[in-house]
């Protein structure tokens, strides 16, 4: 028989605690609207597989938060096969997978992970705590660039390995990071709404109460881009630091922070949809989902009908390599050429940065950067990380980036207070409550 140790779950799903509304924020509601049809993603069966084998057994599982196996089977003498099938097709080639070994003796087995529809991301992560993963060694890999099976070489014993496609940043996470970074603004966290699984979406704000102008920051709308989470954490430290720059920022701009837009996606290990088998940052303007819904009237309320303007919004993603979103510079935006300047700034703060940009990537989507625009007139940017970018280099990059934005936003005058703009063809924003 297994140990209890066996049966630990050191990153199982921990219900958010309960959280302060902010007075004259009530939570929005994530019901669906009427005219839309319902959909929903392929959940995963949470399970064990328990294979017998000489010595014990072996036991791989998906029961935590973040995991995700399709199917698991034993394909020869600690020899096992794991796959992983998306939420919903056609669906963006991001492949996630996460999952948990143990053995009731130490051994060495091999696992085979299977990605069934699109190209395999690169080499596998591991972990023995949950917190802190490393690339599973090139000697103990097996798969080529782009192929949709690997195999893997592991040393297991009674302590679970998790391995997974990259680090695991999830809700818990999250959260704790959330509540941290807060507290040390003097900020208290506030719940936005619930998900379709009724998972708190939760948010902070920080500097000038009454400040005119403004800075949104969201994350995670598609679950797998973790890179696009550590982005996040480091550029929000960087406004709260005690730098003059910094200091001065917070004393002329409010901050809104919105750090997981799609919890039920990170949850449920989804490629790259929310519950209801939408890719979030595709909904800025149907407005399909309740999780954008919620986030957009928090944005809408935050800015107070006008009387807050915001001057950026920022939505930290991840993708194959660090590269920036951006407006076409001729875009009637305030500040103006925003985008170029602040690339121009890291470029010259980071000589040895290969700052890439495009001003093309969707922009006929609905896109977070699209909304931004078309109902600010401000600049809408999508801060993608590279998903293999060290997380000290990000470390290292993403606070001078922070930096560079606020000197540039500092130096320009004060906007007059307006209406948010709608756009002419384009979708109004409509009640969470239709």
């Amino acid at each position: 028989m297994l140990k209890t140790a066996l049966l630990a779950a050191p990153l199982a799903f921990m219900p958010c605690a309960a959280v302060a509304v902010a007075q004259g924020t009530p939570p929005a509601s994530a019901e669906p609207r009427q005219d839309t049809p319902p959909r929903v993603a392929e959940l995963q069966a949470r399970r064990d597989w328990i294979f017998e084998e000489d010595q014990g057994v072996v036991r791989i599982d998906n029961d935590f938060s973040g995991a995700r196996v399709s199917a698991c089977e034993r394909i020869g003498p600690l020899d096992y096969k794991v796959v992983s099938s998306p939420e919903n097709t056609p669906i963006n080639p991001s492949p996630w997978y996460a999952f948990r070994v143990a053995s009731a003796v130490e051994r060495e087995i091999t696992v085979r992970i299977v990605i069934t529809t699109s190209k395999a991301r690169p080499r596998p992560y591991i972990s023995t705590d949950g917190r802190t993963f490393a690339r599973v060694a090139s000697k103990d890999y097996e798969g080529g660039e782009g192929a949709k099976e690997c195999g893997l070489r592991l040393r297991v014993g009674l302590d679970p390995v998790i391995v997974a496609s990259n680090h695991m940043v999830g809700i818990a996470e999250i959260e704790a990071w959330t509540d941290a970074t807060a507290s040390k603004l003097g900020a208290t966290p506030y719940e936005l709404g619930r998900s379709e699984a009724d998972r708190a979406i939760r948010a902070f704000e920080f500097g000038a109460a009454d400040a005119r102008e403004a800075l949104v920051v969201i994350g995670r709308q598609h679950p797998p881009e973790v890179a696009g989470s550590i982005g996040l954490f480091r550029f929000v430290e960087a406004l709260g630091e005690e730098s003059d720059t910094a200091r001065a920022f917070r004393a002329r701009f409010r901050v809104l922070c919105v750090p997981l837009v799609n919890p039920d996606g990170v949850h449920e290990g989804h490629w790259r949809s929310t519950l209801g088998a939408v890719d979030a940052n595709r909904d800025w303007g149907p407005f399909t989902q309740g999780e954008t819904r919620v986030v957009r009237d928090a944005i809408l309320a935050f800015t107070d009908d006008g009387a807050r303007v915001p001057r950026l919004l920022l939505d930290f993603h991840a993708t194959s390599k660090d590269i920036f979103y951006v407006p076409p510079d001729d875009t009637p935006l305030e500040p103006a050429r925003f985008a170029s300047r602040w690339l121009a700034a890291i470029g010259e703060r980071f000589p040895d940065y290969a700052v890439e940009s495009s001003a093309s990537n969707n922009v006929n989507e609905w896109t977070f950067k699209r909304w931004a625009f078309e109902t600010f007139r401000a600049p809408g940017i999508t801060y993608e990380l590279g998903s293999a970018t060290p997380h000290d280099r990000i470390g290292r990059i993403v606070p001078g980036a922070a930096e560079e934005a606020m000197k540039i936003l500092l130096a320009e005058p004060a906007p007059a207070a307006a209406k948010p703009a709608e756009a002419a063809g384009t979708a109004a924003p409509v009640s969470a409550n239709p």
